[in-house]
């Protein structure tokens, strides 16, 4: 499990200035996304603040699955996008991991406990200018003829 809180104010910021990671840290869905869903209630910075204490908070899950063992990669070699909130026809969000990411994360997965699946489980909110996320692994360890 992970958990990951954003300041919205001061992500806004660090998000319009040039150069930083949040520049590049979303795909053009999760953009789409923030718009549409600032249209209803929030801004786009409040929606994106809450996809980025997700990806944050896949890291920390992650990381915490592989207690006791070194990191696969370093957070500055994160590329973020990679890690992509989506949503159901709903609006339930989910997490995308995407190549070469998702390799990564499975190949040190199946490392510390062998062959499986992996699901991502995540809640975001957004209010009083805090955005917030939890993400929890869901690890089905062996092949379903071995269950």
């Amino acid at each position: 499990m992970g958990v990951d809180l954003a300041e919205v104010e001061s992500f806004a910021s660090q998000l319009d200035s040039p150069g930083t990671v949040y520049a590049r840290a979303f795909t053009g869905q999760e953009q789409r996304t923030a718009r549409l869903r600032a249209a209803v209630s929030g801004s786009p910075a409040a929606h994106l603040a809450a996809r980025w204490a997700a990806k944050e908070a896949f890291i920390k899950a992650w990381s915490a699955a592989l207690i006791g063992t070194p990191p696969p990669i370093s957070q500055e070699d994160v590329v973020w996008s990679q890690i992509e909130v989506v949503a159901d026809r709903w609006g339930r969000p989910s997490l995308t991991i995407h190549e070469p990411l998702a390799r990564t994360v499975a190949a040190s997965l199946e490392e510390r406990y062998g062959p499986g699946s992996t699901s991502w489980h995540v809640s975001m909110s957004h209010d009083g200018g805090m955005a917030m996320a939890t993400v929890i692994g869901d690890f089905s360890i062996g092949s379903e003829r071995d269950r």
